[in-house]
């Protein structure tokens, strides 16, 4: 998958992330904050052929056009495993909507900015009810918040300083051991240079 942004949207610190979904409608807004609470965050949905919309598109809310996709429903979210688990429930109960994990590609004109996990939703039925699927998906995040208070106050941040997005560079890293590398290879003791070595240096004599 992949997203081609406008040149002006701040994607690796974005101001006001919920209300930028929340002006789309009410719903949109909810589920934008309580995906926050579960380290995810939503950054895209379409429907129908009508105005995209979501965190990654807030031109839409100034300058709206459509799609040309008339009937299918897509919506995509930033990976994390509560939001997973969330989806994947609604997916065992719904048939007319399939979800999954795919790798997404955000780019800015013709940049390529992140290539990062993210889970979609999406379905081509035109017996799918994309409000009733909000509504399920609304109640489904008010119930998974209720059970954990870890993330309470990550869209409170977000909305008054910013929502800074970061990535792991591979799922299997561990962040602690990917800080303790970076401390130990920073070291400029002849000692701890005898153990792990040099800092990698690259020649560009040849580029």
């Amino acid at each position: 998958m992949e997203f081609d942004i406008e040149t002006w949207v701040p994607y690796r610190c974005d101001f006001k992330p919920i209300t930028t979904n929340l002006l789309f409608s009410d719903t949109l807004g909810r589920i934008a904050e309580l995906a926050m609470r579960l380290e995810s965050e939503l950054l895209y949905m379409e429907f129908g052929g009508a105005c995209p919309v979501g965190s990654l598109v807030p031109e839409n809310i100034i300058r709206p056009h459509t799609t040309n996709d008339e009937g299918n429903f897509a919506m995509v979210f930033s990976y994390s495993r509560g939001m997973e688990r969330i989806l994947y429930r609604l997916a065992e109960d719904g048939e007319e909507f399939s979800a999954g994990i795919t790798v997404c590609e955000i780019w800015k004109s013709a940049i390529l900015l992140e290539e990062c996990k993210v889970l979609v939703v999406a379905s081509g039925s035109p017996l799918f009810d994309v409000d009733e699927f909000l509504s399920s998906l609304d109640t489904a995040l008010s119930n998974e918040g209720g059970t954990s208070t870890s993330g309470n106050n990550v869209p409170y941040f977000a909305e008054k300083f910013g929502y800074r997005r970061f990535s792991i560079p591979y799922e299997t890293d561990n962040v602690i051991d990917l800080q303790i590398s970076y401390l130990l290879m920073s070291f400029e003791f002849e000692e701890t240079r005898q153990f792990v070595g040099p800092q990698t240096e690259f020649s560009l004599d040849n580029a």
